[in-house]
């Protein structure tokens, strides 16, 4: 259960969110993106995942890795557009 004392987190929601909220998101984000092992984790996720997407013939497991890639591109779309400070795009693209 929530304590009624515990504290409101800084990104509540689209809607909610002020624009000095938005802007310290956008560079929270931006230094996430900016962050070398970052990049290596999404680089070497995505290398891992098509790698046995190319060596597994089961149709199953080919649609659960080309699933998790198209989720990870996702994420990482999110990250962009959070980071570029253009929420209203973000919102749009859902």
């Amino acid at each position: 259960t929530r304590c009624d004392d515990a504290a409101e987190p800084a990104w509540r929601g689209f809607g909610q969110v002020t624009p000095e909220e938005r802007a310290a998101r956008a560079i929270a984000v931006r230094n996430l993106l900016d962050d070398p092992n970052i990049k290596d984790a999404f680089a070497s996720i995505e290398q891992d995942l098509t790698e046995e997407w190319k060596r597994t013939f089961d149709a199953g497991d080919r649609d659960n890795l080309w699933r998790t890639l198209n989720i990870m591109e996702r994420l990482q779309q999110w990250l962009r557009t959070a980071a570029s400070h253009d929420l209203a795009a973000l919102k749009r693209s859902r």
